[in-house]
């Protein structure tokens, strides 16, 4: 089953994860637990496989006899998304699973997990279905894939109108995938699954999440994947150490807490001079964390400019962070689409230090600073950035 995500695998390699101080190796979880057992006809004898939660660093061991394996997960905080790996070798020899208290089976003919088939508890038939909606090797998956790539492509001679005409086709498919996630979920409130959808496709749409989580079943509503996002630090610990993309490894805290004083920093705008978040103390800052490869971001750009001329002469400074590591592709998207506000960058692709000290794990996103350099709120919708600005600049 080719069910990787880019982003869980990025974590590294299961034997550098293995030197993590977080990292528990469980041999007799109590119940309640996830209990996995696989029988893969060709998987080599002797050959260990891991399972663990890359968030928590928790992970089980099972090894490998007579082309079979077993391996149990504690489950007291409910369910979640794991990566199980056969060995230390391709990424081909891993899949990503959602788990919570049950019996998952795997068959198969292979060495690995494609074309397995999996079936055990009510929440293994859920994710098959979301994983098959959500599929890069067929239907919407594969076409948002093939965009990606065609995207890049376009994006490394520079040839920006072509860039365009992909972004407005991959936000035309990406609605789609995302409206049959939302139709799934309209039918199946109550499972565990869930909470995957809206953490990974619906987590910064706010307005979208809280709506939606009213409507959940206590089941949904209580597992750790959708509580740890709901409840920050509540579930598990804020801080995961990411290494992504360019740039070094960066230890990522939680989302600050509104209320919270905003912590200061020092970042060279696209002239070079230093820039401080106390440079502006006395004003509201919108920081809005960006960059010129990501669709989504730029897809957001004219509502934040629209935000920015309607408030031009208030008591606010918008500053755009890029996750960029190259300047020619930030200085063109700065020309391009006249970003006329502060816009600052270490170059340092995914690890840029600021966003690393606002909890940063994903783009877009953004944070509005109040004159006392306290945070008001992170990851604001247009409409929600809307009432905010209207109450406090009156």
């Amino acid at each position: 089953m080719k069910k990787v995500i880019a982003g869980l695998l990025c974590l590294g390699s299961i034997t550098a994860l293995a030197q993590d101080k977080r990292v528990k190796f469980i041999n007799e979880p109590p119940e309640p637990a996830a209990v996995v057992t696989a029988h893969l006809e060709q998987t080599r004898n002797g050959d260990t496989v891991y399972l663990y939660e890359p968030f928590s660093g928790d992970t089980a061991m099972g090894i490998v006899k007579n082309h079979r394996f077993q391996m149990r997960m504690p489950m007291q905080k409910g369910g979640s998304m794991y990566i199980m790996q056969i060995g230390h070798v391709a990424e081909k020899d891993a899949a990503v699973v959602y788990l919570e208290d049950g019996k998952m089976d795997i068959k198969g003919k292979g060495r690995n997990f494609d074309d397995a088939t999996f079936s055990g508890a009510p929440y293994v038939k859920e994710w098959q279905e979301v994983s098959k909606l959500t599929d890069p090797f067929t239907g919407d998956g594969k076409l948002l894939a093939a965009l990606q790539k065609k995207y890049g492509e376009a994006r490394a001679i520079g040839d920006e109108e072509a860039c365009d005409t992909i972004l407005k086709e991959a936000g035309v498919v990406d609605k789609r995938m995302k409206d049959r996630l939302k139709e799934w979920m309209t039918k199946n409130p109550n499972s565990g699954v869930c909470g995957y959808i809206m953490t990974v496709y619906f987590g910064r749409d706010r307005q979208f999440f809280d709506s939606m989580y009213n409507k959940l079943g206590d089941h949904a509503k209580s597992q750790r994947i959708l509580m740890r996002h709901k409840y920050p630090g509540k579930v598990d610990p804020l801080g995961v150490t990411l290494s992504i993309g360019e740039g070094a490894a960066v230890n990522i805290p939680g989302k600050i807490a509104n209320g919270a004083a905003a912590p200061d920093f020092e970042i060279p705008d696209v002239s070079g001079k230093i820039v401080k978040l106390s440079d502006f103390k006395g004003k509201y800052v919108f920081i809005d964390f960006w960059a010129s490869w990501c669709g989504p971001c730029l897809r957001k750009i004219p509502e934040v400019k629209k935000l920015q001329e309607k408030y031009k002469d208030k008591n606010l400074v918008f500053v755009g962070v890029s996750l960029d590591s190259k300047r020619e592709g930030w200085e063109k998207a700065i020309a391009k689409y006249e970003l006329n506000w502060v816009n600052v960058s270490h170059l340092r692709g995914w690890g840029e230090p600021v966003s690393a000290k606002f909890g940063v794990k994903a783009i877009p996103s953004n944070v509005l600073i109040d004159p006392d350099g306290k945070v008001v709120a992170n990851d604001l919708s247009d409409e929600t950035l809307m009432k905010l600005l209207e109450e406090k600049l009156k």
